[in-house]
């Protein structure tokens, strides 16, 4: 059988495989500026707005950084790219709405992030048009051929995955597919003596005390928030070589053994992809930064052993872009 989440190409996957569903999906693109921190008082606030058009914006933190957006236009293909319209868009209204020393140019926005969310509509609905275009549910649906023995998940959101993925679930168990039962935690916060050995460990070998970087949270703190029991081997790893506790580049938050640890677990084939969607180094650090950091050449050389000149030589082209990257 087969799962399609393929998320806003769900209905060309399906016309592929000659499978006619009930729903389809619509597009509305968002965009989101990430620009330095624009919250002092209280690093981990979020503030929300209501937009000219009466829709809810936020400026969410993301480090050193804050995160402004996100937009919402109908569109007719899944492929977006952040225009002059949306930035200024974003600009202007954020600006109109804080007190701020300076208002924020397109010069203050360190990256850029554009894609679409795929909404679920009948597919006998027509084109929609006449639809109020944000009352559309954000909702997902699952629908199953039998025949075909597919399973498509329409829409939704991360904050509604461990649902869509107990739906999914069910519906591969109707079509006959034994699932084992996992009868340990796959998602979630290991238990509290778990947590507590941990921050023992790393309590005994003065972990937070390795590094003093204003604004980042102590290193037991991060290694547990982010990894949880796969933390423990990390703990060893910095144990063998304390360097492996420091920031790979510079200008980035990220561990030496975080990149280790990414090297030797996930399939990073591009090093756009590891700077970009897995650390969100390309998110935070201005291009040009990026392109100075010593430690660059050294990610690429663990990631990518002696392919490392030729990924680095692809990376560069795609960064030689406005400074989207």
């Amino acid at each position: 059988m087969l799962v399609n989440a393929a998320g806003p190409f769900v209905d060309q996957l399906n016309q592929s495989c000659g499978v006619t569903t009930e729903n389809r999906i619509v597009y509305s693109k968002g965009i989101d500026l990430i620009v330095p921190r624009l919250t002092t008082d209280d690093h981990q606030r979020v503030l929300a707005f209501f937009d000219d058009t009466q829709r809810l914006f936020y400026v969410i933190p993301m480090g050193t950084r804050s995160v402004i957006g996100t937009t919402d236009t109908r569109i007719e293909e899944p492929f977006t790219h952040v225009e002059d319209v949306d930035r200024d868009f974003l600009l202007d209204q954020i600006n109109r709405r804080l007190v701020l020393r300076q208002p924020l140019t397109a010069a203050d926005v360190i990256a850029e992030r554009s894609g679409v969310r795929p909404l679920v509509v009948k597919a006998s609905g027509g084109d929609q048009k006449d639809v109020d275009w944000t009352s559309l549910s954000r909702k997902h649906a699952i629908e199953t051929d039998r025949r075909m023995r597919m399973v498509t998940i329409f829409g939704g959101k991360l904050t509604d995955c461990l649902n869509v993925g107990e739906e999914v679930a069910l519906a591969v168990e109707e079509l006959g597919v034994p699932l084992e039962k996992d009868l340990q935690n796959w998602y979630g916060e290991p238990a509290a003596a778990t947590r507590a050995e941990f921050y023992r460990q790393a309590r005994l070998m003065k972990l937070d005390a390795l590094r003093t970087k204003p604004d980042t949270e102590p290193l037991t703190d991060r290694l547990w928030r982010r990894y949880g029991r796969r933390a423990f081997t990390m703990l060893e790893a910095i144990r063998d070589d304390p360097r492996m506790g420091e920031d790979i580049m510079e200008n980035a938050d990220y561990l030496r053994v975080e990149l280790h640890l990414a090297a030797g677990t996930e399939l990073i084939t591009r090093l756009e992809d590891f700077m970009r969607r897995r650390s969100k180094i390309d998110l935070v650090v201005r291009a040009e930064d990026v392109r100075n950091s010593a430690g660059l050449e050294e990610v690429a050389q663990i990631l990518f052993g002696d392919d490392a000149d030729r990924r680095l030589r692809e990376y560069f082209g795609e960064v030689g872009q406005p400074a989207t990257s």
